[in-house]
């Protein structure tokens, strides 16, 4: 991953969480996603083309519906949603600020298993939980 991605990257997170939930987020040293937390994959075609990864901690993830959506204890199902729509968001001001001429056509993002932690580039502390995104370029 190069440094204009992983900034990128940093930007897309703290920029999102802080406008769409109100919550602010540090960078952290890189971890091993909990065995529950919430993992999503997002496919983009251009060019470029590639995938973004996504871990969040279960706590983080709900407080992040709950933030969004303005409901105080929505369903798994709703919060699943929210991390998907989270990783959507991410996905899109990043490539927009790395590509921002170029119409890059998105995938949803689909919830699956954590990878390696080498999959997760950057990673963050928030007020809720922990979460990790990467993002894997191909020409």
């Amino acid at each position: 991953m190069t440094p204009a991605i992983a900034e990128a990257l940093v930007a897309a997170v703290t920029e999102v969480l802080e406008v769409a939930a109100f919550e602010l987020a540090d960078l952290a040293e890189p971890t091993a996603p909990p065995p529950d937390a919430v993992a999503t994959s997002l496919k983009f075609h251009g060019p470029p083309s590639g995938a973004v990864r996504m871990w969040i901690d279960p706590a983080e993830a709900r407080a992040f519906a709950v933030a969004t959506l303005g409901c105080d204890d929505p369903e798994p199902a709703v919060v699943d949603d929210a991390v998907r729509e989270l990783t959507n968001m991410i996905a899109g001001h990043v490539l927009g600020r790395a590509w921002p001429d170029v119409c890059i056509a998105l995938d949803g993002a689909e919830l699956g298993a954590a990878g390696s932690v080498e999959a997760y580039a950057v990673h963050f502390t928030g007020e809720h939980g922990r979460l990790a995104v990467g993002m894997e370029v191909t020409p």
